[in-house]
Formats: C-alpha cells, structure tokens, sequence
C-alpha cells in the first residue's frame, strides 16, 4: 500500500486545509453514515470514504488489495474557487443502500445550483475467480436559471498486488479506456462513456497534489502508455449545462488478476491490449 510520505504528506494537507473557499462555498457538514461506506458482493469489498482521502479506502477481491484511491472533483466556470471542489464542500441531499452492493447519495453546490448524484454498484465474482467489477453512474444537474459551465475531474489509483510489487505497472488510455496491468499478467480498466476533454497518467502523488491544492487548473493531456512504474490516472469532462439540463457518465471499473487467452475483446479494446503487451514485453527484457 502507498503511503502519503511518498509525496510530502504536510505540504499537501496544509494547504489543503489552509485553503479558504470564496463565500457561497462553504464546506459542508458530513451527513452521511459515520466511516467508510462498504459494499460487498461475492468475492469483493469495497470501502471508501465519499467525501475525501482516506488511506483506508480499499477493494478486496479474494482478498487481495486492488485499489488506494478513487475520488471525484469538480471545477465550476464561473466560480472563483481556489482549487478543484471536493465532494465535501457539498451540501449533502440523500442518501440510501437498498442492498449490500449498492448505494446512492445526492450532492448540492452552495449557491451554484448544481446537483452531482452517484450511485455505485459493486459487481462480484465467484470465489476464487479473482475477478470483480464496481459500476459508477454520476449525474450532473444544472438547477438554476442560467447556463452552468462545469468540469467534472475522476481520479484513480489502482493498487495491483496480486504479484506483491506496486511499482512495475504499465498503463494508457484509449478508446474511452484506461487500462492498467503488471507485469504478474494482472489487469485493470476503466471505462467511460463519454469522451474526455483531457486525461492525464502521471507516477504516483503529482496529480493528486494538483487536485487537491491550490490553484484550480485543468489536465495536461499525457493519455500513455505509461512503463514500469506506480501509475495513476485523472480524467476530465467539460461540460456546459443549459438551466434544467443534465449530463449523465457511466464509469465502468474491472479487475482481474490474469486476462484469460479465450476472451475476444472489442477492436478498440485489442488495440488497448497491444500496446500494453508492448510495454509489459519491455519490462521483461529489462529484467
């Protein structure tokens, strides 16, 4: 597991909490249920904070500890805010579980008059199968009066420990994907149905500092490949909102510890595959 030291753990809280948000947006209180939300089905648990950081956010499939962190962020056009707008600056509106592996909650801007809703689905595998998915539906609401420019920023960083190493990773984007292996054969994805105004793969800490800090900014356009190293990976959707108007993102994420030779992917998905097959081909012949 990744450890905050990694990326100088007192300059990046400082400022984070240091950081005062222009007046209409200020932080709200948490009303969801007290610690981590978790979901569970089959092989998998998934726990996270919705809110914010938590080094105890994780994903367990058949034990084994495939993520660190998956956060979203948000940058209104016509805000001055100081950096991106975290999910706890919200005014929390509902939230329910009808299930183990489900849950939904509703969030609203103060004084910006936009709704961000999610509702998560965790998708386990049988046991032992090593295989588990978590689907991600976010809706973005413009509930005033006047046109709304937003950008909608999704972070992650998985963790694959299936081979014990976290810095021997391969990764890119393509074709609305972002896929991530090791050179163990483990492998995860990321899809999204609808294409980003920029994503950025960057080693470990660099872009979660610049989400987290002062000043607000877009993406740097760097989709891959990424070799041999502890990736992550941000991607960002601007998006203009007519009053009333929605914009809806289904995030699709996956995980397997060996992609099976038998399976057929999609053109786009196989031209994915290839280059990573490249990448982790370079590893091999660095070691």
């Amino acid at each position: 597991m990744q450890h905050w030291s990694a990326i100088s753990l007192p300059t990046l809280v400082t400022v984070a909490l240091a950081t005062v948000l222009t007046p209409g947006l200020a932080v709200a209180a948490d009303p969801l249920p007290p610690g981590l939300l978790e979901l569970s089905d089959g092989n998998s648990t998934y726990q996270t904070n919705l809110l914010r950081f938590s080094e105890d956010q994780s994903w367990l499939v058949d034990g084994v500890e495939t993520i660190f962190t998956d956060l979203y962020f948000l940058n209104l056009g016509n805000s001055t805010a100081p950096r991106e707008l975290r999910l706890e600056d919200l005014r929390s509106v509902a939230f329910s579980q009808p299930a183990s592996n489900r849950w939904s909650a509703t969030f609203s801007t103060f004084g910006a008059n936009l709704n961000f809703s999610i509702d998560s689905v965790l998708l386990g595998g049988a046991p032992g199968s090593y295989r588990a998915a978590r689907q991600e539906t976010v809706t973005l609401t413009n509930t005033g009066t006047s046109w709304l420019d937003v950008s909608l920023f999704k972070y992650i960083d998985y963790d694959l420990q299936f081979d014990g190493v976290l810095d021997n990773d391969t990764a890119l984007f393509s074709n609305n994907t972002f896929t991530q292996a090791d050179a163990s054969g483990a492998r995860a994805a990321l899809s999204v149905d609808q294409t980003p105004t920029a994503v950025q793969i960057s080693p470990y800490g660099q872009l979660l500092a610049q989400l987290y800090n002062s000043p607000a900014t877009g993406l740097q356009h760097n989709p891959g490949p990424f070799v041999d190293g502890d990736a992550t990976a941000a991607f960002q959707f601007d998006r203009g909102l007519a009053p009333g108007e929605s914009v809806v993102f289904n995030f699709v994420m996956d995980v397997q510890r060996q992609a099976t030779s038998k399976a057929v992917p999609e053109p786009g998905t196989a031209f994915a595959f290839g280059i990573v097959a490249a990448g982790l081909a370079l590893l091999r012949r660095r070691s």
